[in-house]
């Protein structure tokens, strides 16, 4: 009987329970409903869910519920079991209840709308006091009560009061500095590692006797070329050769830069920096033979002028000693100034030398000798011997050949300063000094001194004066200095380069190959012309680094190097204005970032890290 009866296929049944459980999930599917709130449900203490409407929220315990139990039995059976005593409450009740509950819940937002906007002008705060370079207790001893007192008298009390929530305490401030410190230094170094730079370096010590290292760097951005504050370190010891170089590879290794991005390196003399076998670039050529090294054209400036001859070495010697025993005397300087002052002088006191300083001899031997008759007098009555020296007219014709040199020199000095000052510049001005000398000393030949006003006045004013007993010192004068800027300066030549100043007006180079060509294109190209004329140097030569890639990366070559330490000298004085005796143990590193650095920190950023907290 067996055979004639049939047997299902085992494939076909699985297919027909798939199918019977779709339909029966289907028909489950279509029988839930969603609940929707009902106002009578607050009669039992429930609302609907802020978050999710579908929902049903107790206002008591603020506990949510499901869908499911959107439902008066279930409601009430949760108000009885968890709220008993609350049971016979009229809807008056949970009326309030969820009025103080929706206020609440705006009220927390808006406290926390308020606590992330005083975060924000909390660091808004700690970066000026950075950029001001002030001491970090004056946000909250000055510039809040001074804020507070503003709002007070021009707005009203409300405003005020939303301002004492601010904090600006002394250990916030010193927090909000670091981390707007390191957010700036986060962008620096990936954009070094991005893209080839240049170095400056300098070492100095502060009040408290500390020696720090200062660095700055240069690189291309876009079509900019971006000087910034890269670190300051302070040398625990020494601050040899070695130690600076080892600092300088802690720093790279910390910051995961690769040596070979670094290009180009400036220096000042220091035998620390520059030695042959020893010092910091020495060892650093051991890491990139091919880097370029400068040595500071600021620095070698310095170094020419210091070479007078032993005549005009002894007048200002002797110019020095008599600001000495006026200007360093208290009472001798009243009355001094009290002298100027009844003679109606244009100024009331000398000028003190300061050897460091690169412009200091200029400005006192000027001073001096616009303050002549005034320190004569003032001498004739309490140093005659140093009264007799100031009489000389000799003397005096000298040093008015110091006033104008000095003048000249320091001029050189203040065109060689300033940022984004490349080699190239700095050199042109240079030989056009050098060029000067030679022709005064063909007029000093002459007996001619018209290129030296004040001498010009004051020979004009003594036509007696004997001026073969000035001119010959004035003579050996020139010849030191062009002498010594031949040896300091003109060993390098940059006439091959000067296409980089003016694509256009091609004259000697030494391009080959495919540079030359298209040095060709681009000099013919007009459009490029007008361009070049309203851009900066720099950024011509980037922004044409797509078209002329060969010609660009060439000129960026030569004007990515520092021509002088000038940065560093401005971040020295800086740090100067920072540290001070008040303030001797300060870590300056995250101060000197925040206030020199050209990036802006990202101050959104970092208020989205943290929570905000009126307290903190």
């Amino acid at each position: 009987m067996d055979k004639f009866l049939k047997r299902k296929d085992k494939s076909n049944d699985s297919e027909c329970e798939a199918q019977q459980s779709q339909d029966v999930s289907s028909r489950k599917t279509k029988r839930q409903k969603v609940q929707t709130y009902d106002e009578e449900y607050l009669k039992l203490g429930f609302i609907e869910c802020p978050s999710d409407v579908t929902n049903p929220q107790c206002l008591i315990c603020y506990k949510t519920l499901s869908n499911e139990c959107m439902k008066p039995a279930k409601l009430k059976r949760h108000l009885m079991a968890q709220h008993p005593e609350l049971a016979g409450k009229p809807q008056a009740f949970f009326d309030r209840k969820k009025k103080e509950y929706l206020k609440q819940k705006k009220t927390f937002r808006q406290s926390l709308v308020s606590n992330e906007k005083l975060m924000k002008a909390s660091y808004l705060v700690a970066l000026r006091v950075a950029r001001a370079k002030k001491a970090h207790t004056i946000a909250e001893n000055l510039i809040l009560p001074a804020a507070i007192d503003m709002c007070e008298v021009v707005l009203d009390g409300k405003c005020a009061a939303k301002l004492k929530e601010i904090p600006l305490s002394n250990n916030t401030i010193s927090r909000r500095i670091d981390e707007l410190s390191n957010d700036i230094k986060t962008q620096l170094l990936e954009r070094l590692n991005q893209t080839n730079f240049a170095i400056q370096l300098d070492e100095s010590t502060d009040i408290a006797n500390q020696a720090h290292l200062l660095v700055y760097v240069r690189y291309s951005w876009g079509d900019e070329m971006i000087e910034d504050f890269m670190f300051c370190h302070q040398m625990q010891c020494r601050t040899t050769g070695l130690d600076v170089f080892n600092v300088l590879c802690d720093f790279f290794s910390q910051s995961e830069l690769s040596w070979e991005r670094c290009v180009a390196i400036c220096t000042d003399g220091a035998a620390s920096m520059t030695g042959k076998h020893s010092g910091a670039v020495a060892r650093i050529r051991e890491k990139v033979p091919n880097i370029i090294q400068t040595h500071c054209m600021i620095h070698r400036e310095a170094l020419v002028a210091k070479h007078l001859g032993k005549s005009l070495s002894d007048v200002l010697s002797l110019c020095v000693k008599v600001i000495n025993s006026i200007k360093a005397r208290p009472l001798q300087s009243r009355m001094f100034s009290k002298l100027c002052d009844e003679l109606g002088s244009e100024h009331s006191s000398l000028l003190l030398h300061t050897e460091v300083r690169w412009l200091s001899r200029g400005k006192i031997v000027e001073r001096l000798f616009e303050l002549r008759e005034e320190v004569l007098i003032f001498l004739r009555a309490h140093n005659a011997d140093l009264a007799s020296l100031v009489a000389d007219e000799i003397w005096l014709g000298k040093l008015a050949y110091l006033a104008d040199i000095f003048n000249l020199l320091n001029q050189l000095n203040l065109s060689l300063q300033g940022r984004d000052a490349n080699i190239l510049h700095s050199q042109n001005k240079i030989t056009a000094f050098t060029k000067k000398l030679n022709i005064w000393k063909m007029r000093i030949n002459e007996n001619v001194v018209d290129m030296f006003p004040v001498l010009c006045d004051y020979i004009a004013n003594k036509p007696l004066i004997n001026t073969d007993l000035i001119f010959p010192d004035i003579q050996q004068h020139l010849e030191l200095l062009s002498v010594h800027f031949t040896k300091y300066f003109l060993k390098e030549t940059y006439e091959n380069f000067d296409w980089i100043l003016n694509p256009f007006v091609v004259a000697k180079t030494d391009l080959s190959g495919r540079k030359e060509e298209e040095l060709a294109e681009l000099s013919s190209d007009r459009t490029l012309m007008i361009s070049f004329n309203q851009k900066p140097l720099a950024s011509f030569w980037l922004s044409v680094a797509n078209e002329y890639p060969l010609l660009s990366q060439k000129a960026t070559q030569m004007l990515l190097p520092f021509a002088t330490t000038y940065m560093c000298e401005t971040a020295f004085s800086a740090l100067t204005n920072m540290k001070t005796k008040y303030r001797s143990r300060l870590i300056i590193d995250s101060e000197l970032r925040v206030c020199l650095s050209q990036i802006t920190p990202r101050i959104d950023k970092l208020c989205s890290k943290k929570q905000s907290h009126p307290s903190h």
